[in-house]
């Protein structure tokens, strides 16, 4: 399971989105639907891999997070629950 926080909201509105692999809450719109794209490629990004997120290796893990993250000049953490 992947989790992402956001704690850039300002407008008072709650925001949640989950998936079978990932639970997403709180931050503006655009950190909320950044992270919900960045999980998503997360996603696709294990398919590639031919597993699914709870077979990943650590080393596997960290490399997806890696080419996922270096896309963006905001800063990502993922870490595996």
């Amino acid at each position: 399971m992947l989790y992402g926080l956001g704690f850039d909201n300002k407008d008072n509105h709650k925001r949640v989105t989950t998936g079978e692999q990932f639970y997403i809450a709180g931050g503006s719109a655009e950190t909320h639907e950044n992270l919900v794209e960045k999980v998503l490629e997360f996603g696709e990004a294990v398919k590639k891999y031919g597993k699914k997120l709870d077979d990943l290796s650590e080393v596997e893990f960290y490399t997806i997070a890696k080419e996922v993250a270096s896309e963006s000049k905001k800063m990502y953490w993922f870490f595996q629950v």
